[in-house]
């Protein structure tokens, strides 16, 4: 089974036109795997075309299970964003998508907890700085897959590490509760050993990720529990979009 997680950047910098499908197709096209998980989607964003970029790569991939979680609704500009119930489908939006080849028995959804709100001075006294966390979610799948079921999870972190930390700790929680073995994967904003250290997992595919041009870092990770382990070395790609690279890694079942 190949698994691969990718950031997608939406589309970055190939998207924005009315062919903007045409070019993520054609940027994608050579992506393998059996599950695809994806990161920073976009779906009917101006900036990326209006499309629905999961299903765009789905069709492309030839992928006939998918599904896209926002992690919030409306358009990514201005105000307007909000986070997303777990149980509001439809409309624009901005998060993670999971993509499968085999069936799926059941999809998940799950709001993590953002962290706090910051507030720092500026150089321009008495004017403060607020910084909002962004909302963030987990899309995990039960998958029937040729040698039995297990669960998928993608989700992407937060960019503070403590907060990053407690929410990987607060997805794998919530994957536990549904079949075995278990997959996480996602952009998680921390590195190989923090990410099992917070995760309880195990890291099976290490390769540096970000950035996609001169990688030195591993932001992007595929996480195991018991029962599932790397079939080989991994491989970071080099795709025509993203400022990340996408991994790739083969699992199998122990």
């Amino acid at each position: 089974m190949l698994v691969v997680t990718f950031n997608l950047q939406h589309g970055e910098p190939l998207t924005g036109d009315a062919r903007s499908a045409q070019r993520l197709a054609a940027a994608v096209r050579d992506v393998p795997g059996d599950v695809l998980a994806l990161q920073e989607v976009d779906k009917g964003q101006a900036r990326s075309g209006r499309v629905d970029q999961t299903a765009v790569l789905a069709e492309t991939l030839g992928f006939r299970r998918h599904r896209f979680a926002a992690a919030f609704g409306g358009s990514v500009r201005g105000l307007r964003r909000r986070p997303v119930p777990a149980h509001v489908p439809g409309g624009a939006g901005y998060g993670v998508a999971l993509l499968s080849r085999w069936p799926v028995v059941s999809w998940h959804v799950r709001p993590l907890r953002p962290g706090p709100v910051r507030v720092s001075r500026t150089s321009a006294a008495p004017w403060v700085r607020v910084r909002v966390d962004a909302p963030r979610v987990l899309l995990a799948a039960v998958v029937q897959a040729p040698d039995g079921p297990l669960t998928v999870g993608c989700t992407h972190l937060s960019t503070d590490p403590p907060t990053a930390r407690r929410q990987l700790a607060e997805s794998v929680r919530a994957l536990r509760t549904l079949p075995g073995p278990h997959l996480l994967l996602g952009d998680l904003n921390l590195g190989p050993d923090d990410a099992a250290r917070a995760a309880g997992l195990i890291p099976i595919a290490r390769a540096d990720t970000f950035p996609a041009w001169r990688p030195s870092r591993q932001l992007d990770h595929v996480l195991a529990g018991p029962g599932l382990a790397p079939g080989g070395e991994a491989s970071a790609l080099r795709l025509a979009v993203s400022d990340h690279r996408a991994l790739a890694v083969d699992i199998v079942r122990t």
